[in-house]
């Protein structure tokens, strides 16, 4: 049967309340005190100790275990046992206590320096991962411990979990230079888990640079780190072959004599590349990574391109002709069907006046609450009113003023006030905020019908239009199949699983429309 042990309790003792009446404070002479082999903190610098010592006395008594030829092994006090030597002390007060192993005694001993002054990274990751051995070994054992190992190093250093998993990361990775480095405080916390993160050629040159006495930052070895290891030529293969493959004729209608900047072409390029979020690859030829900010290759070689990098490489691609368009297959009966029924959907909305005004997009994470608010409600509303009709006093509203920006405000007797700092002749039209009662959300246009989502929800299978919204485009109107739960595109109703943010959705066009 496993020995039970309270870690919480073992590590939140402290040389502060060791004096109870079974533990007997005993004076025994210095040259009797042994340093303990195990301690890797520092002893230094006790001037400042030893003259409070010296005018206070010393107030907690040092923690020691016997060893032998009548000698004591110190687990706690080697700063205070060299205070006082310093100011000609002869003695020590000391409680003798007994440990049931060599790991119990690294634990006491670890946990007395923690919590006794401010520590180094260094000492405190050193002792982290110290006292994560100790109880390791405690657990091989036989010794039951009780919760999160995890949890209990982090709450007794002081760091959070994420904070202790990065010093037990740096101390496994780093290379040995590096962490004398770090040890001197030559490089600091950062800098030492960005280069722990690095391949060994990486921590060979800043080795070197330390050498060297040279300075620098985490920047610094994140930008050799992830610098590309390959020529241009060898990169735009690879983006050829892994990501360009199949998508040929939608990029180059996106890129092909298009001049403007990279940054402007990145969400069309998403969309020519079917990019519908996180996605990557991982075999044994290749293994790359590509998701909302970044394109990361880590095999066969080394790159980071962001997505703007990733448009202008693509861009010069096209203009190289190593991207053509090609011929594009004849759209299935399915897929004209589709295609059809979409075009019918975007042609009815492009007729229509929606209801609700063109909000700008400075303001669009207002639109979103408006019709975030209309799940109560399928009823269209001529909600906006011109500024010669006033609200009513106190009524919480959404003006626009005379550049077109929206704020949200209160009407109070022909001033607004609160959130807003236009006056009401400044004020072109008005809506009454979804938070007010009076409030009723218009719908989106141009079917007849259209159902809040998630609170109604289409039948299973059922292809519909539906109204979404994202930081590229406001009002997206798409046709999806709803099955499970999820959105899927139509030419893959099986493998087509998109995110898409569904506000509304419907399953008929206007009156008049044709498909």
């Amino acid at each position: 049967m496993a020995k039970r042990l309270d870690v919480a309790e073992i590590l939140s003792t402290s040389v502060s309340n060791l004096n109870t009446p079974s533990m007997q404070i005993v004076e025994i002479p210095l040259d009797k005190l042994l340093d303990n082999e195990g301690n890797f903190f520092k002893v230094e610098d006790v001037q400042e100790l030893a003259d409070d010592i010296a005018m206070r006395g010393l107030e907690n008594p040092l923690t020691v275990c016997e060893a032998e030829n009548g000698c004591y092994r110190i687990v706690a006090g080697h700063r205070r046992r060299k205070a006082l030597e310093q100011i000609g002390k002869p003695s020590a007060p000391c409680i003798i206590k007994s440990y049931a192993d060599a790991d119990s005694e690294e634990v006491a001993l670890i946990q007395s320096n923690l919590t006794a002054r401010e520590l180094t990274y260094y000492e405190k990751m050193l002792a982290v991962v110290r006292l994560e051995e100790a109880l390791r070994r405690m657990k091989e054992n036989g010794v039951e411990l009780p919760g999160r190992l995890r949890d209990h190093l982090a709450e007794k250093s002081g760091e959070s979990a994420s904070a202790v998993h990065r010093m037990t990361y740096i101390y496994k990775h780093l290379s040995p230079e590096l962490m004398e480095g770090l040890r001197q405080e030559k490089i600091n916390e950062s800098i030492a888990y960005e280069l722990a993160s690095s391949p060994k050629a990486v921590q060979t040159e800043f080795e070197q640079r330390l050498a060297r006495g040279e300075t620098f930052r985490a920047q610094d070895v994140k930008k050799l780190r992830d610098k590309p290891s390959v020529d241009d030529a060898t990169l735009d293969a690879f983006l050829l072959e892994h990501i360009v493959r199949g998508h040929e004729a939608e990029l180059y209608r996106v890129l092909h004599d298009n001049n403007d900047p990279a940054i402007m072409l990145v969400h069309p390029v998403k969309q020519a590349l079917h990019f519908w979020g996180s996605s990557g690859h991982w075999g044994d030829d290749a293994q790359y990574d590509i998701d909302g900010k970044e394109f990361r290759v880590s095999k066969p070689f080394r790159a980071v391109l962001s997505w703007s990098q990733i448009v202008s490489r693509l861009r010069d691609m096209v203009r190289a002709g190593k991207i053509v368009p090609g011929e594009e297959p004849e759209p299935t009966p399915e897929e004209q069907a589709v295609q059809e029924f979409t075009d019918g959907m975007q042609k009815a909305v492009q007729d229509s006046q929606p209801t609700a005004p063109s909000i700008p997009e400075k303001d669009f994470k207002m639109l979103d609450k408006i019709i975030a608010a209309g799940k109560e409600t399928r009823l269209p509303c001529a909600a906006w009113f011109t500024s010669d009709v006033r609200p009513p006093d106190g009524a919480r509203i959404i003006a626009q003023d005379k550049e077109g920006y929206c704020e949200e405000a209160q009407f109070l007797g022909g001033e607004l006030d609160d959130y807003s700092v236009v006056s009401w002749d400044e004020v072109v039209r008005w809506t009454l905020h979804p938070d007010d009662e009076a409030y009723t959300a218009p719908v989106p246009q141009p079917a007849p019908i259209w159902y809040p989502y998630p609170a109604e929800r289409p039948d299973e299978g059922q292809m519909v239009l539906a109204l979404s919204h994202s930081k590229y485009n406001r009002d997206n109107y798409a046709a999806y199949i709803f099955r499970a739960g999820g959105w899927y595109l139509p030419e893959l109703p099986e493998d087509g699983l998109v995110t898409p943010d569904v506000r509304w959705w419907s399953a008929e066009l206007a009156p008049g429309s044709e498909v």
